[in-house]
């Protein structure tokens, strides 16, 4: 693919999610989006006329003049259009999770494997900048004790084909394997409503000793995006939607003056970058071969599994933890 020319980009689905791609590569000089595609064909028109691009005509035909395809359609329509799109285009971007159960996603992989797909995943926590910086704390600290990673959004009409657990919690059991590697235990329990797991906890133990608890709720009126890490030395508070990052430690001396110190606290620089741009700016050097791992290295098809992976047993245990007999019996006086 030569450099002076730019990404040819169709995009299928310009939901909530796909109308925040188009906007963003709209304004990216590299690439051109060709057409845009969506069942909601009145929709499609509107952005089409905003953003200078145009309704697809063809799907098939429009696939055939591209370089490279996003993908922002409900999740469980994912493989029927990865395995539609692999006929015309090897470069994909596919939103999170890569389809909606962990058969299909093996399939998706299996599909990438077989016909030379580069597929990135849209895991877009590891572009934000508080995760790019707390990357840099983490792996200088071999020491991490515990994280806690909290995701909570009362959206109703996003996602409904999916539980909080594919959702949301994707999100950061792919910064858990990211930050902290495998795992080999995991416990969970969770909530249901509508017949589907609307919260959940799940506690991850990787194979390094460190604990991973991870919490997603789809039910609670507050927007929460944190993760707080516990090491020997310090604790450190990552807020990712207000893209700030502290450590607190110990003092040498815990006096100043006559008063006791509890703590330091130090606030760490982060630049304010919007994820979305640095993720697709990473797809597009991802399309031309470029290596992508700075700032974050790009969540392929592989991360996309390991995910479901944890995210199945999330769901068994959830399962099996709300029909398993009550095991404590409180003494009493």
């Amino acid at each position: 693919m030569n450099d002076s020319q730019p990404l040819k980009v169709g995009l299928i689905g310009v939901g909530k999610m796909g109308g925040n791609h188009l906007r963003v590569l709209s304004y990216m000089k590299p690439v051109q989006v060709v057409f845009i595609h969506d069942r909601n064909r009145d929709k499609e028109a509107r952005l089409a006329e905003e953003y200078g691009t145009r309704p697809a005509e063809d799907l098939e035909k429009d696939l055939a003049l591209v370089d490279a395809v996003v993908l922002a359609t409900p999740t469980s329509t994912h493989l029927e259009y990865i395995e539609l799109a692999s006929r015309f285009v090897t470069n994909m971007f596919v939103e999170k999770p890569l389809t909606d159960s962990l058969e299909t996603t093996r399939a998706a992989a299996r599909l990438a494997r077989d016909k030379g797909l580069r597929i990135q995943v849209g895991f877009i926590e590891r572009f934000n900048p508080v995760v790019t910086e707390l990357v840099k704390i983490v792996g200088r600290s071999a020491d991490v004790v515990n994280m806690d990673l909290t995701r909570t959004d009362k959206v109703p009409d996003r996602n409904l084909d999916v539980d909080v657990v594919l959702d949301l919690m994707v999100h950061d059991l792919d910064l858990a394997l990211h930050l902290r590697g495998p795992v080999e235990r995991i416990q969970a329990f969770g909530h249901a409503q509508d017949g589907l797991t609307a919260l959940a906890h799940a506690v991850l133990v990787h194979s390094n000793g460190t604990i991973s608890r991870v919490m997603a709720s789809k039910i609670t009126e507050k927007r929460i995006r944190q993760i707080a890490v516990t090491c020997p030395e310090m604790y450190v508070e990552a807020d990712l939607l207000q893209k700030e990052l502290v450590l607190h430690r110990k003092t040498v001396a815990q006096r100043y003056a006559d008063l006791s110190l509890a703590s330091v606290r130090e606030a760490v620089f982060v630049p304010h970058e919007e994820a979305l741009l640095g993720q697709l700016l990473a797809f597009a050097g991802y399309c031309r071969g470029r290596d992508c791992s700075i700032p974050a290295s790009v969540p392929t098809v592989e991360a996309a599994v390991a995910s479901m992976e944890l995210a199945e047993v999330i769901r068994k245990s959830i399962t099996e933890n709300a029909t398993a007999p009550v095991s404590y019996q409180p003494i009493g006086f």
